[in-house]
């Protein structure tokens, strides 16, 4: 990908590759109902970071810049 975007914070990468991993989003931190907002925050970030429509896109895209595996 040759677009630039923002950099990705690291609890951004975190949830893109639990996510990446087939995670449910209540497993990302702890199961609380504020720590899945959190996750849900974190994951709707990345998407616009990274110009994505949805979570997957996301994924796909960092996928594909390396900034996860």
């Amino acid at each position: 990908m040759t677009m630039k975007t923002e950099r990705l914070t690291h609890p951004e990468r975190a949830c893109l590759q639990s996510v990446a991993r087939g995670q449910p989003l209540s497993n990302l931190e702890n199961s609380g109902e504020k720590q899945q907002k959190t996750g849900k925050d974190h994951l709707a970030s990345a998407r616009k970071k990274l110009l994505a429509s949805t979570t997957i896109e996301a994924v796909a895209r960092a996928m594909k810049m390396g900034l996860i595996e």
